[in-house]
């Protein structure tokens, strides 16, 4: 960009040929146009961006859960960013174009919170009864940790509750999600202290076939 003194004429503004003229804070000013660059990404970038946009798809119906399950990893990005890191490095598996999702892998929270013993899930009729034995020293100290759910599979919409049930109660239940029989389900457990905003790390409670 260059500077010029006004002359007879005085500056100028707007484009001639391939030169633009203005001012800024008084200074007239030239330049020429920006050269047009056909950008045309390249095969390794088209596959990067084709996994990033399947990670986000398969975040994005379990958004809530993340955000409360990652809320104490989000220093420096949101929880959905520190969830989505996770599900790059560690859950989308497969070439391009045919990605999966390794469930068993799946962390839907992360924290310091004491997570569920022996947990547990069965079918019953449409809900998934889950079930975990705690002992007395833990109850007595987390008894009141609200319960974080998640049921999901391939191709189904997944189900979720956050604190309808507490670590005390030893139960809970969430709805079997709308899918076809034969649906493979992926469920999960964690827990949350609404007082400090802690969470325990979810635990990958097991799959059921509908």
């Amino acid at each position: 960009m260059g500077r010029f003194i006004k002359g007879i004429l005085g500056g100028f503004s707007g484009k001639v040929g391939n030169i633009v003229g203005g001012s800024w804070r008084g200074i007239s000013y030239m330049r020429s146009l920006s050269e047009r660059r056909n950008y045309v990404p390249s095969e390794k970038q088209l596959m990067q961006q084709a996994r990033f946009a399947y990670a986000v798809s398969f975040l994005q119906p379990i958004h809530p859960v993340v955000r409360v399950g990652y809320r104490n990893q989000a220093n420096q990005k949101s929880a959905l960013n520190a969830a989505l890191a996770h599900v790059l490095k560690k859950v989308v598996e497969g070439d391009y174009p045919a990605y999966r999702i390794n469930y068993a892998s799946l962390e839907i929270a992360k924290g310091l919170l004491p997570g569920p013993q022996s947990p547990a899930v069965q079918l019953q009729d449409l809900s998934l009864a889950f079930t975990w034995r705690d002992g007395a020293s833990i109850l007595k100290d987390y008894g009141d940790n609200q319960v974080l759910l998640l049921a999901i599979g391939e191709g189904s919409y997944p189900t979720y509750s956050i604190g309808e049930a507490v670590r005390n109660d030893g139960q809970a239940t969430l709805d079997v999600p709308d899918a076809p029989a034969g649906t493979v389900l992926h469920t999960y457990l964690a827990f949350i202290d609404v007082n400090s905003n802690s969470v325990s790390n979810s635990y990958y409670v097991g799959e059921l076939s509908l």
